[in-house]
């Protein structure tokens, strides 16, 4: 049997498991030393793994532990918050935190590539951390071929098939709700929309908030008042500019990011439409430049910094035991009321 995993490529943790006829969660006690296992069975999953010539990943007590994170981009305010929140998870458990961001804008992008997992695996890294980044099933199957926990905080994608990867995310349906029911209590009935894109799990689900508090409230949707385009500032800025010059204007706008409300923000003001005096402005996240606007700005705080910390956390669990229940994790959110939000007709 040996010979045959051996053609086959680098022997695994599994093909251990298979030989010895336990489970991939017992195989993974056994290396780690864990007590909670019989002596008999520690034999077999032994004997398993010298007749197969298994190398376990981390075969220098000594080498530091790391993990890797991968974003899409390094600039923007939500990442470095996120990743504040890893590292400081994993200069408290002891490991390394190995940092790449990619060009998510490319054509064709759909997240890491197998050969980049194969790599990381290769290398005896603990796991790989993915920041909106698409998921599918293909990476599902490769996390569990290479023995490689995969983490997704707020994956721009995620479909069926992805059993095994551990998605991390605010309450973004909730966070969308309160945001607009906050704009309904202070009179406003006429709310507009700049929703991100359309494809992003977490704007649909804040879009999705939209609708249920128009809906509660009993007003009907408006699609001349939702625009769509990218988190980036100047789609903000280009959606609050059409938004503003229709003939009965919103008296709000409801922004699924930051960026995204930071850009209304100058629309406004290049229109000459006061905030909040004419025009009230919520955002999404809470990042940093939340409260270098001026006005500062009211906004849904999102726990980016517990996101990146979590993240770290159930990694490194998921890898020290791989039988781990691994379930998604929400974080709940927390309107946070600034100065750009007021009553209908009110500074």
């Amino acid at each position: 049997m040996s010979e045959d995993v051996a053609r086959l490529g680098r022997v695994t943790l599994k093909d251990v498991a298979e030989k010895a006829g336990v489970s991939l969660a017992t195989a993974s006690k056994v290396m780690n030393g864990r007590a909670d296992v019989r002596d008999s069975t520690r034999q077999e999953v032994a004997d398993a793994a010298r007749d197969l010539g298994y190398q376990p990943k981390r075969r220098e007590s000594d080498r530091r532990r790391s993990v890797m994170i991968h974003f899409d981009t390094l600039t923007s305010p939500y990442a470095l918050q996120v990743l504040e929140g890893a590292e400081h998870a994993a200069r408290r458990a002891g490991v390394d935190l190995l940092v790449i961001s990619v060009d998510a804008k490319a054509d064709g992008y759909a997240g890491p590539t197998r050969a980049q997992m194969a790599d990381l695996s290769a290398r005896g890294i603990e796991g790989l951390i993915a920041v909106t980044s698409p998921i599918g099933p293909q990476h599902a199957r490769w996390s569990k071929d290479l023995e490689l926990p995969l983490i997704a905080i707020d994956p721009v994608t995620i479909g069926p098939g992805t059993k095994g990867v551990v998605a991390i995310s605010a309450t973004n349906w909730e966070g969308g709700t309160a945001a607009v029911q906050h704009l309904l209590d202070l009179g406003h009935r006429r709310i507009g929309l700049i929703g991100g894109p359309e494809d992003s799990v977490p704007a649909r689900q804040r879009v999705q908030g939209y609708h249920t508090a128009l809906g509660q409230a009993g007003i009907a949707v408006d699609e001349d008042l939702i625009e769509h385009g990218s988190f980036d500032y100047e789609d903000g800025q280009r959606g609050a500019d059409r938004l503003l010059r229709l003939p009965e204007p919103p008296t709000a706008i409801f922004a699924v990011a930051d960026t995204l409300g930071v850009g209304a923000l100058r629309a406004a003001r290049q229109l000459g439409i006061g905030v909040p005096e004419d025009l009230s402005v919520v955002s999404f996240d809470d990042t940093m430049i939340a409260s270098w606007t001026h006005p500062q700005l009211t906004a849904v705080r999102q726990p980016l910094f517990s996101m990146g910390q979590v993240a770290v956390e159930r990694l490194l669990a998921l890898s020290s035991d791989p039988g781990l229940f691994a379930h998604p994790f929400k974080l709940e959110t927390q309107l946070i009321e600034r100065e750009s939000t007021a009553p209908v007709g009110e500074s």
